[in-house]
């Protein structure tokens, strides 16, 4: 579950929170426990002062007046995992489950070659991938952009865990650029009958998913294919159509419930 970090200064805009005030509030009882549990860690915390934080588990819930509530118990301890700290925790942890395939130790961030001998990190990025990220140049060279983020080598690319964040936010901003573009993105809420199966849902979840994988055009091409119902592609050696194909409608399916956030196009 997702982690909230709250210091003092967060508790005490919490007790503004009419929750925490108001008579009669339906979730007064609820939201003051929790704030009282919230000075109780900070006061039980080894290391004392205005800066010092707590880290609770978040969930979201509406009220019966319509407010939601993000609170329900406090922890101390480990700070957030790199990936816990961006707009789409819960997309990073499903997609790295698809390209690295490793919970623990190091969560992927040190694995090279998973998906393509090429690729590094959690999120399995490639050459191809991270020149789109503007983290590699032509001459596939790590970029200024890299350097400013301290990665001049596969190494250090594979040893910073923040760095790996921020080039993936730069690939999906590139491929939410592309798919825009391309009149893919405008698509959201729609769907198109799948190769197999029925319906496929057209999320932004999914798209980034696919994107992740296949690439913006591929993507493009795959929903042209549907839209004109032609015939599944043949089966031929080495990656054609049919694999690109699959692989964009199983992650259309596979992500069109997973929360995907905000914060990244610009």
């Amino acid at each position: 579950m997702p982690t909230l970090p709250i210091n003092e200064a967060a508790l005490r805009e919490a007790m503004r929170d009419r929750r925490y005030w108001q008579p009669g509030h339906p979730e007064r009882e609820r939201y003051g426990a929790w704030v009282t549990e919230g000075w109780q860690a900070l006061v039980a915390a080894p290391d004392q002062g205005a800066d010092t934080v707590v880290h609770v588990r978040a969930y979201e819930r509406r009220g019966p007046d319509g407010d939601v509530i993000q609170v329900q118990a406090h922890t101390r301890g480990a700070p957030p995992r790199p990936w816990e700290n961006q707009p789409n925790p819960e997309w990073r942890a499903q997609i790295a489950r698809e390209e690295s395939d490793r919970d623990g130790g190091d969560h992927g961030y040190g694995l090279r070659g998973r998906t393509n001998l090429d690729a590094l990190g959690r999120y399995q990025m490639t050459p191809v991938a991270l020149r789109a990220a503007r983290w590699r140049d032509s001459q596939n060279r790590w970029s200024a952009r890299a350097r400013a983020a301290g990665v001049a080598s596969d190494a250090d690319f594979l040893a910073n865990p923040s760095a790996q964040e921020a080039a993936l936010n730069d690939y999906l901003r590139d491929n939410e650029s592309q798919m825009r573009a391309l009149g893919v993105w405008s698509r959201i809420g729609g769907s198109v009958e799948g190769m197999r199966d029925g319906p496929v849902p057209i999320t932004a979840s999914g798209l980034a998913a696919a994107a992740h994988r296949e690439g913006p055009e591929t993507v493009r091409r795959y929903l042209a294919h549907r839209d004109q119902r032609l015939p599944i592609p043949p089966s031929v050696t080495g990656r054609g159509d049919l694999s690109k194909f699959n692989q964009v409608e199983a992650r259309l399916r596979n992500f069109a419930a997973t929360p995907f956030g905000g914060g990244l196009s610009r």
